[in-house]
């Protein structure tokens, strides 16, 4: 036995992953119908939409600049990112205005109606009327085609640079394959030509800028020549091949008065040797070089040959001999010759020597004259070599600039900008859009995607019965069987769940072998309903037992056979208004006439005899009460009936007609007995 609990109030909004399939394949006429409208949809849309083409150009844009001279007027450095950002700025160089309308003036799109150019006859007068008729009208203006075809351009111009690498690729998508091909060409030359002219025109600015200050350097020039000048005379600092005549002068006398000095010491040394050499004799190789002379040589050469003759007529002929004395007078007039000559040599070596001291003492006054006027200009020379820093700081300013200015002067005809166009557009073969196929097999399974969101939606707005469980706890009562399809006979899985339901409906009962079984539904499954009853009818006939099918439907309009309000109201008997059923075997009443009062013929008493009645003759009542919660009016049958069996299909049955048929059935008084759920997936 079930233990008794509360039966839910509300729909249960959950479902069982397991269930999902039973909503999608409940509603697949509305997932599929929403995949067939989307896939009719794009494929109209893929039908009406031009063609669009789409070609592309790619320039390797190297943020080091070609070093064509090592001063170049742009910076070849990297920056601290590798070049990434100057290469981003000249991806937006290339969207800017300057670039796309010259690309736009080569190719004549101002002209071209796909880029703007006003588009004439009676379809563009309509328009207007039509727009004027809506807004009202709009004053006159002069419309800009250069700056239309600029705009409509850039929305059909995309730029775009891959990352770790420098190559950019200009794309452009246009209704027509050439025309697509040849503004990207376009857009590529204009901007290896706009960046060509902009480093020329930065050179040239530049060059201008340096000639603008020449002008004032050359006047700070000879300002400060001027004064160096007026400075030099007014002090008496006169210059001569670079340096002061002073300096000069102080510099000669010091290099005379040095050499004056060395003389005057080569002259006393003179002197003094030849001082030492008189009154001495001596051999011929021992003259000093102070006395060198060709007459002193000579004597002593006729001295030193005298005493060799001499000694000579020593040996042979004696001391005393007359030869001997003639030649020793020879020799002493020799020598008194040489020492003549000495002493001439020595009056010589004197008067040199004095004339080198007169000139050393006149030269070292007068370098002494020169150093006492150069310390007096010393003080002078400080204020002189400040002009001359000046003038030299001034002229090296001058001559820099006007070297730079010649030299951007002549880089203003060098293009050192490092871009290339690397691949050419060409006339794409086939278009880029729109990808008909795709299109339709994407919004077909968008479309499949979106109906499945719809059947969801739609299940969460109104739930059904997804499975067993669910089932027992809506109804609050225990699933008597599950029917896998609806046969009657001997089907094996359809005979079995019928003859299962009933023993389990005959064990539950109060005793008695007879039994009336009060079968609803809701209005959906009416002819599930039906043919649950004659299927309980047939089994219940095959076992042998004695089927009395009553159609309690007061929805039936059954009033020319009679039935069981004619019973009920004692009008016919029931002998009169059964009749044999083909199709499953029992006997059969219909509802009856049901234009007459039916209050009194439901009267409890009626109702409970009645079935009274029939159970004594029938082992097996069956009553068709049609949606239960409709058909208010055969409650007092209800009440009386012994069990009230629910049929409900898996997946179909909302959950809303389920709780109103059991709060209508407690309300009643004969609570859900049990209930038949009907799955096609599940065995019996």
């Amino acid at each position: 036995m079930v233990p008794e609990r509360a039966a839910p109030s509300k729909p249960e909004t959950t479902a069982e992953l397991g269930d999902l399939w039973r909503i999608l394949a409940r509603r697949w006429k509305m997932i599929l119908g929403t995949a067939a409208v989307l896939g009719l949809a794009a494929l109209a849309y893929a039908v009406v939409t031009p063609s669009l083409y789409t070609a592309t150009a790619q320039l390797l844009i190297d943020p080091r600049d070609r070093m064509v001279v090592t001063n170049d007027i742009n910076p070849g450095a990297l920056a601290p990112d590798g070049g990434v950002t100057q290469v981003e700025s000249q991806v937006r160089v290339i969207e800017s205005d300057t670039v796309l309308s010259r690309a736009i003036a080569e190719t004549g799109l101002d002209k071209d109606p796909e880029f703007g150019a006003a588009k004439g006859g009676a379809v563009a007068g309509a328009v207007r009327s039509l727009r004027e008729l809506v807004t009202g009208p709009q004053p006159e203006r002069l419309v800009d085609a250069r700056g239309q075809s600029l705009d409509r351009l850039r929305r059909k111009l995309a730029v775009k640079r891959a990352d770790k690498v420098f190559v950019v690729d200009v794309i452009v998508t246009t209704t027509d394959p050439d025309k697509s091909a040849r503004i990207v060409n376009a857009i590529a030359k204009s901007y290896l030509s706009d960046q060509s002219e902009a480093r020329a025109e930065g050179a040239k600015r530049a060059a201008g800028e340096l000639r603008g200050r020449l002008d004032d350097l050359r006047a700070a020039v000879n300002q400060a020549d001027m004064r160096l000048e007026d400075y030099k005379a007014k002090n008496g600092l006169i210059a001569s091949s670079g340096r002061l005549v002073g300096e000069q002068q102080l510099t000669d006398s010091n290099a005379r008065v040095v050499a004056a000095r060395t003389r005057t010491a080569e002259a006393r040394a003179r002197l003094q040797g030849v001082k030492d050499a008189r009154g001495r004799p001596f051999a011929a190789g021992a003259t000093p070089e102070a006395i060198q002379s060709s007459v002193i040589d000579r004597l002593r050469g006729q001295y030193a040959e005298l005493a060799s003759k001499e000694a000579d007529l020593r040996t042979n002929l004696g001391e005393r001999h007359p030869f001997i004395a003639a030649t020793r007078a020879q020799m002493q007039d020799v020598k008194q010759l040489i020492d003549s000559e000495l002493g001439r040599i020595a009056q010589a070596a004197e008067a040199e020597y004095q004339r080198a001291q007169a000139n050393e003492r006149t030269l070292t006054a007068d370098l002494e004259k020169l150093q006492k006027q150069s310390a007096v200009s010393a003080q002078s020379s400080i204020r002189l070599r400040e002009l001359e820093r000046d003038v030299e700081a001034s002229r090296s300013v001058y001559n820099n600039f006007l070297v730079r200015s010649r030299e951007l002067k002549e880089q203003t005809g060098i293009d050192t900008t490092n871009a290339r166009v690397i691949t050419w557009a060409r006339p794409p073969a086939d278009s880029s859009w729109p990808p008909r196929l795709f299109l339709v097999l994407a919004a077909s399974l968008a479309g499949l995607g979106l109906g499945t969101g719809f059947a969801l939606v739609r299940e969460y707005a109104e739930p059904t019965v997804l499975s067993q469980r669910q089932l027992e706890r809506l109804s609050n009562a225990p699933v008597v069987a599950t029917l896998p399809r609806l046969r009657r006979g001997g089907d094996g899985a359809s005979a079995s769940a019928a003859g299962f339901t009933l023993d389990h409906l005959h064990e539950s009962a109060d005793g008695g072998r007879s039994i009336s079984i009060l079968v609803t539904s809701g209005e959906a499954e009416d002819a599930d309903r039906k043919a649950v009853i004659d299927l309980l009818a047939s089994v219940a006939v095959a076992r042998g037992e004695r089927v009395l099918i009553v159609d309690a439907d007061m929805r039936i309009d059954d009033s020319q056979v009679g039935g069981l309000l004619d019973v009920l109201r004692g009008e016919q008997s029931l002998n009169a208004v059964a009749r044999l059923d083909p199709a499953t075997g029992a006997r059969r009443i219909g509802m009856g006439d049901a234009q007459k009062p039916v209050r009194d013929a439901f009267l409890r008493t009626n109702v409970e005899r009645f079935l009274a009645g029939v159970k004594g003759r029938y082992e097996l009542v069956i009553l068709d009460g049609g949606v239960l919660s409709e058909n208010l009016r055969i409650g007092p049958v209800a009440a009386a009936a012994d069990r009230l069996l629910l049929i409900v299909r898996n997946g179909a049955t909302r959950q809303r007609d389920l709780l109103n048929l059991v709060g209508t059935s407690e309300a009643l008084g004969r609570p859900v007995s049990g209930s038949l759920l009907l799955d096609a997936r599940a065995a019996s």
